[in-house]
């Protein structure tokens, strides 16, 4: 194992985790019933979500690394 695959395999995996503490964080904001302030909430739970998905991209994307490294040869 290379030292890319490595550093590729540990990218991956605190990426993974990341993404899920990240979606966590944005399912535990509440959501207040005024309508003035429900927006801002929104907004902050779309930023959040958002960093979660990059996260899980850079996950996926260390795990089509790792998946192509392996049948290359």
């Amino acid at each position: 194992m290379s030292t890319l695959d490595k550093a590729a395999g540990i990218i991956g995996v605190l990426a993974a985790l990341a993404a899920a503490g990240l979606w966590l964080r944005a399912s535990v904001i509440d959501v207040p019933n005024n309508i003035d302030t429900i927006v801002g909430e929104l907004q902050r739970m779309g930023r959040w979500n958002a960093s979660a998905a990059f996260a899980s991209f850079v996950a996926a994307l260390c795990g089509a690394y790792a998946l192509w490294s392996q049948l290359k040869g």
